[in-house]
């Protein structure tokens, strides 16, 4: 039997977010069973429009701040007007997030409910509804569509909602919000058919049994079709590659930058190439400066861009996050590779450490190490720049980080309903 699937993404095709790109594995999991999937994404341009992708049907949803948010890519920051409309603009939404009793934007859930009550409104009977964690809003309003409908609700890589202070912007304003944020989890959670959720929630379900949760992992163990490369700049022998955000408070780029920058002192065979975003990319233009043969940065690019230029190079790095309870979902889509990681951490108690532990193709480098290590990282890259992991034993090891997870048992609880 086909069910008809709506899958709550925040930002999708083109642009694929972090979550983005979890919960497009597991709609291509649903497709590949037979089932016919609708997803209700962020619009990549303030516009609404249908589309099919890949054996989905993608609706596209905007907001007034979708839309400020294209308005702000137009501007023109180095003219005074263009500085001041940003700088009001901005202003007017962080003023807006404190006001709101929930921290969302109210606005951008009514435009995913109101897309749901449009496919029910035109006949089309939703099995079931799985929205991922960001944004909060696509959660919010499948909750209240499901709850109203009486229609199981699969909630997928929940976050931290009510602990999450960054969400919120100030720690007074947590504070603040915190009991509504705390009843609001646990009237999804109560109403949920399924809790799919990740470690960084394992303390509260510790506390607070619930038989409906199951801990998965980021599913993005999948084994990836062969893709043509597109060609790296200044193309070495060994040719690491990084993509993600760079952030000084919370993912630093330094001891990455630092290691390549000595190795292309010794061993010109070498090549960094940095796909990123976020307030440290100022780090990494200066190092590409400073070391043009040795260290390239491309800036951001698109997933399938981004997928090509992997498929030129041999080694990829992974750089720990300051928090040791956030796990990158890059992570899963380095060990799917197969590919050697040359992964700098902080700790060995970080949650990201574990999980690498269990890939037999890793290099673990302290941060605070890195100048001492230079030599053993270059010969390792060399070492292991051709070898490969075979994806059987890859998924194996990460049974939980595989959409089948999630998509065979929110399948075998419909099928019992």
């Amino acid at each position: 039997m086909a069910y008809n699937i709506v899958l709550i993404s925040g930002s999708y095709y083109p642009n694929f977010s972090a979550t983005g790109n979890c919960i497009h594995q597991i709609a291509n999991c649903y497709v590949a069973k037979g089932h016919n999937v609708y997803m209700i994404a962020r619009s990549p341009d303030g516009e609404e429009n249908d589309i099919d992708y890949e054996g989905l049907r993608l609706i596209r949803v905007t907001s007034k701040r979708t839309k400020d948010l294209e308005m702000r890519r137009h501007l023109n920051e180095k003219s005074l007007y263009g500085k001041m409309r940003l700088t009001m603009n901005k202003t007017y939404w962080a003023i807006s997030k404190l006001l709101t009793k929930s921290g969302m934007e109210e606005q951008l859930t009514k435009s995913y409910y109101n897309k749901l009550e449009q496919m029910h409104s035109e006949g089309i009977k939703i099995d079931c509804v799985v929205p991922c964690c960001l944004p909060l809003e696509g959660v919010k309003a499948g909750y209240l569509f499901c709850k109203k409908y009486n229609i199981p609700l699969f909630p997928l890589l929940y976050d931290r909602y009510s602990e999450n202070r960054d969400y919120f912007r100030y720690t007074w304003a947590q504070k603040l919000k915190k009991p509504y944020a705390e009843k609001f989890e646990n009237d999804v959670f109560d109403y949920s058919s399924k809790i799919f959720y990740i470690d960084n929630w394992e303390p509260y379900f510790t506390r607070n049994k619930r038989e409906n949760a199951v801990r998965v992992e980021h599913p993005l163990v999948v084994k990836r079709p062969p893709v043509e490369g597109l060609p790296l700049n200044n193309p070495k022998r060994i040719n690491a590659i990084y993509q993600g955000e760079v952030n000084h408070q919370m993912r630093p780029a330094e001891s990455m930058l630092t290691a390549f920058a000595n190795i292309s002192k010794k061993d010109s065979d070498v090549s960094l190439h940095v796909f990123a975003s976020g307030n440290a990319v100022e780090d990494i233009e200066k190092a590409a400066a400073a070391n043009p043969d040795c260290i390239n940065f491309y800036g951001k690019v698109g997933k399938v861009i981004a997928d090509q230029y992997y498929a030129s190079a041999n080694i990829q790095i992974i750089l720990a996050n300051r928090d040791k309870e956030i796990v990158s979902s890059k992570i899963f889509e380095s060990v799917a590779s197969g590919y050697p990681i040359v992964y700098f951490y902080f700790s060995e108690d970080e949650l990201s450490y574990g999980l690498l532990k269990k890939y037999p193709l890793v290099l673990f480098i302290r941060q605070n190490q890195v100048e001492e290590n230079c030599d053993k990282i270059c010969e390792w890259m060399k070492e292991n720049c051709d070898k490969r992991v075979d994806f059987e034993l890859v998924a194996k090891a990460y049974d939980d980080a595989t959409p089948d997870l999630v998509v065979d048992t929110s399948l075998e609880m419909l099928s019992k309903a």
